[in-house]
């Protein structure tokens, strides 16, 4: 897998967000499914706003991965989802707030592994994705329906 540079989105990321984003000590996580809880709690109309001004940076770094890597796909149908799925107010239900903490998890670069390790620098990232996708399945696949993509069998 290919893998970008870190990307400077901490000025674009409420503080909160950025701190959670941040989190590696063993005190500070007691489960995946608490970050990924946590961090989409903390996820606000502002960083929403933050994380669509760091579209092209996001869609770059996707483009990064390996072509047609499930990590990648599940992140394609991410942005699709956070580009088309936008809350009419606030930030959004709980699939929306935490696909939008995913993508900033991937995006950050700077996480529980650092992107730029040699073949193991995204599997922290992938195990994020792996699990909002499948705690999220349902309204994605119901907005890529409605969008009028096909729903891919194999992720």
């Amino acid at each position: 897998m290919k893998s970008s540079p870190s990307v400077p989105t901490s000025r674009r990321i409420p503080a909160e967000l950025d701190r959670h984003l941040a989190a590696h000590g063993a005190g500070e996580i007691t489960s995946t499914s608490v970050y990924i809880d946590q961090g989409g709690e903390l996820v606000t109309a502002e960083a929403i706003a933050g994380l669509r001004a760091l579209r092209d940076p996001l869609h770059r770094k996707i483009r990064g991965l390996q072509l047609g890597s499930r990590l990648r796909r599940r992140l394609e149908i991410f942005a699709s989802y956070f580009e088309e799925a936008r809350p009419r107010s606030g930030a959004g239900d709980t699939a929306f707030r935490e696909v939008t903490f995913a993508l900033f998890y991937f995006l950050k670069g700077f996480d529980r592994i650092p992107d730029t390790i040699p073949e193991v620098g995204l599997l922290d990232d992938a195990m994020i994705v792996q699990f909002v996708f499948e705690r999220h399945s349902v309204p994605l696949r119901a907005q890529a329906l409605r969008s009028g993509r096909a729903w891919p069998v194999d992720l």
